[in-house]
Order: C-alpha cells, then structure tokens, then sequence
C-alpha cells in the first residue's frame, strides 16, 4: 500500500477516533455531607477537650480534617509528625510553640483566623492555656505523633 491510500484512511480514523477518546464519562455527583451543630458527634470527657474528625481517618492513609474544641490546661509536648498538616484557628486563641525547647512562655497565642502549615518533620507543642480554642487540623492520616527530647531524638514509647 502506498502513502497515498493510507492518507484517507488516516483522516477517516482520526475524525472517528478523536471525538470518542474525547467523550469521558460523567463524574459521580454525590450528595453533600452536612452536618448542623447538633448532629455534630464529638468524643471525649464531658468537661475536658473534645475532638471530632470531619473527613477521613486518622489511623489510615488519606486525607483526614479534625476539629479539636481544648480545654484549658497545659500544652502538649514536644513532639512531630511525618507528613505535612495545617491548622485553623477557628474559635479563641490556639497556643503554638515550636522546637525542642519547651519554653511555655514563648509560645503564641494565635488570634482566630490563624493558619499555620506544620512542614514533615516540624517539631512543635500546642494546646490552650486559656479556653475557648477550637482548631481544625487538615492533614494525611496514618500519621502517628513522635515525642522528642530536648536534642529533637524520638522518646522510647
């Protein structure tokens, strides 16, 4: 067969085969999930901090949103988790340090609005010294927390 015959048939093939690899079919359109404020299941003690998770599973890869309503008290340790995660300050004040030294007065007191995006690896401590503080944490789950010492080495569990 020559180039000439093959030609046509080349157009032909491509005014057919263009327009059916350009069809896909239509995405699932699911219906939203909504959720009012009593339908809310938070878990945890009746007058302690409370957490609720939105999306996803913590304890499994993907990605996972978290909101966690904190009791005053004292903040948690140093500590860092292996993937990236964010944190909104949703309501009150969110107490945020950063690095091995525990130095509780160092910490910031983040205003509502706050965003702060925790790199891998970052080592950090947070908590509430004075309620209301709720925080939505957006992050990849199966992630554990990993307690660290003042030189950044992990604590033996």
């Amino acid at each position: 067969m020559t180039i000439r015959y093959l030609r046509p048939a080349a157009v032909l093939l491509a005014f057919v085969a263009i327009p059916a690899l350009a069809q896909q079919s239509e995405p699932p359109h699911p219906t939203p999930i909504i959720q009012t404020p009593n339908q809310i299941k938070w878990a945890g003690p009746a007058t302690g901090s409370k957490h609720v998770t939105l999306l996803g599973d913590t304890g499994k890869p993907g990605p996972f949103i978290t909101i966690a309503d904190w009791a005053s008290g004292l903040p948690s340790k140093p500590h860092y988790h292996r993937k990236l995660r964010t944190f909104i300050v949703l309501k009150g004040h969110w107490d945020f340090g950063w690095g091995t030294k525990y130095d509780l007065n160092a910490m910031q007191a983040l205003p509502e609005g706050s965003v702060v995006t925790v790199l891998a690896g970052g080592i950090i401590y947070d908590g509430c010294k004075q309620a209301p503080c709720v925080v939505e944490t957006v992050g990849d789950g199966d992630d554990p927390e990993f307690m660290v010492d003042e030189n950044g080495k992990i604590i033996s569990r």
